[in-house]
């Protein structure tokens, strides 16, 4: 059985489900927004064959989320003070994909870029293909004229978002990833923060675009990449509460919807390229640079109005990868922090160690829950693999900047190149 996953906006008609199937749903999750800012799910269980009508739906709306509501229509009279007295001054951003080899989830994502209401001569949109095995993705992008497209031949993610930064025009480099779908406010959820000049960094919301299958339903039950429904400002202040911080970096977002301000790069360093998909670690590039942004003195903001849909693997094999990789990379990370910041040394080594008790431990000895002993075991697995597979991708990152610097600045582009990082990981991490 499946979960739908609907969108609702209380200001505009309500969606027509009569074309559903109610033998396949068990639920409705419905993302419920009002005046387009997301407040919060309601969940309806087919239990009738009414569950489906408008009337059922609005009922359980608001019984479930009677104070969200509350709290929106308040929201939405100060915003519209606001407006009335300050036009907006948007900003130029870069909205950069950095993808490789994923050409039929790439197009959905792109379709849904060129939705994206911003200005547009405001707006500057890359792709960044990342070592690719053939020349699809170029072929692909070709269809999109008004999307700028350039070749990162050093393979791994955060190599291919340094170039991202490189390249950017904008003052704001937003990135997102290739398996997603983009909501047309995102961007104007995003850049208003900025105008904080201490705000460097800001997230968003990510919600799952599709729970039809059981590893889809079972990855949102294990925590998924949401991260609520209230904006939060994070800072370094918040070390007096918790001895800990910022080493739990992924409560702040996730790679998929995050915005940098692009001066923050020539402060604090480059991604790390021994970090994320395409190296040994395999995850947490993002973990790291919003780490190092906090570390430095700087503000985090997470905001659920910036929305990216995100559709999960759909296979249990492929579940039980990715939460491997996961692990893997988050321990990787806090190797690599446990290197590089001496006065979190031994916090960090404490954290780890009581994380890995706590999360992994409590779930294994667990009788009963949610989600599969298989999963937590993998991801249990591949964080005892983390410190050597940091070790193995610093290796891995300075090979590849030796083997590729002197061809760098000869990277083919359909757009002005600027010149390729020179970084290595010595000078990154």
């Amino acid at each position: 059985m499946a979960v739908k996953v609907v969108e609702v906006e209380l200001t505009r008609p309500f969606p027509q489900l009569d074309h559903l199937d109610p033998a396949r749903y068990t639920h409705l999750q419905i993302l419920v927004r009002q005046n387009r800012r997301p407040i919060g799910y309601a969940w309806v269980e087919n239990k009738s064959p009414r569950f489906l009508q408008e009337a059922c739906l609005r009922h359980s709306i608001e019984q479930q989320l009677f104070a969200e509501l509350n709290q929106a229509s308040l929201a939405d009279l100060l915003v519209a003070e606001e407006t009335a007295v300050a036009k907006p001054d948007w900003p130029h951003v870069t909205v950069a994909i950095c993808t490789r080899d994923r050409v039929i989830s790439m197009r959905r994502t792109l379709d849904s870029l060129l939705a994206l209401d911003y200005p547009p001569e405001n707006l500057d949109l890359l792709v960044v293909d990342n070592a690719p095995p053939d020349d699809s993705t170029a072929r692909l992008i070709a269809e999109f004229p008004h999307i700028r497209y350039v070749v990162e031949p050093r393979p791994g993610l955060d190599w291919a978002r340094n170039r991202a930064v490189q390249e950017a025009l904008g003052s704001i480099v937003a990135f997102t990833d290739d398996d997603v779908a983009i909501d047309s406010q995102w961007v104007k959820a995003l850049v208003p923060h900025f105008a904080n000049e201490a705000v460097m960094c800001v997230t968003g919301l990510v919600a799952p675009a599709a729970r039809e299958t059981a590893a889809q339903n079972i990855f949102e039950d294990y925590g998924g990449f949401g991260r609520g429904f209230e904006t939060r400002y994070y800072t370094m202040e918040m070390q007096k509460h918790w001895r800990y911080w910022p080493l739990g970096a992924g409560i702040f977002g996730t790679g998929c919807n995050m915005a940098y301000r692009k001066s923050l790069f020539a402060q604090i360093g480059a991604f790390d390229p021994a970090l994320d998909v395409g190296t040994p670690s395999h995850g947490a590039g993002d973990h790291d640079m919003f780490y190092r942004t906090l570390r430095a003195g700087y503000v985090l903001v997470y905001e659920p109005a910036a929305l990216i849909w995100h559709y999960h693997r759909a296979s249990f094999q492929k579940l039980q990868s990715q939460l491997y990789d996961f692990g893997r990379g988050v321990y990787a990370f806090w190797t690599k922090t446990f290197l590089t910041d001496a006065p979190m040394r031994w916090k960090t080594l404490t954290f780890a160690m009581l994380w890995y008790g706590g999360w992994f431990g409590k779930r294994l000895l667990r009788r009963s829950g949610s989600f599969p002993r298989s999963l937590v075991l993998a991801e249990a697995l591949g964080a005892l693999r983390g410190p050597l597979a940091y070790w193995q991708a610093v290796r891995q990152a300075r090979r590849i900047a030796r083997q590729f610097e002197p061809q760098a600045e000869k990277v083919p582009s359909r757009s002005q190149s600027l010149p390729a990082p020179a970084s290595s990981v010595g000078e990154s991490a």
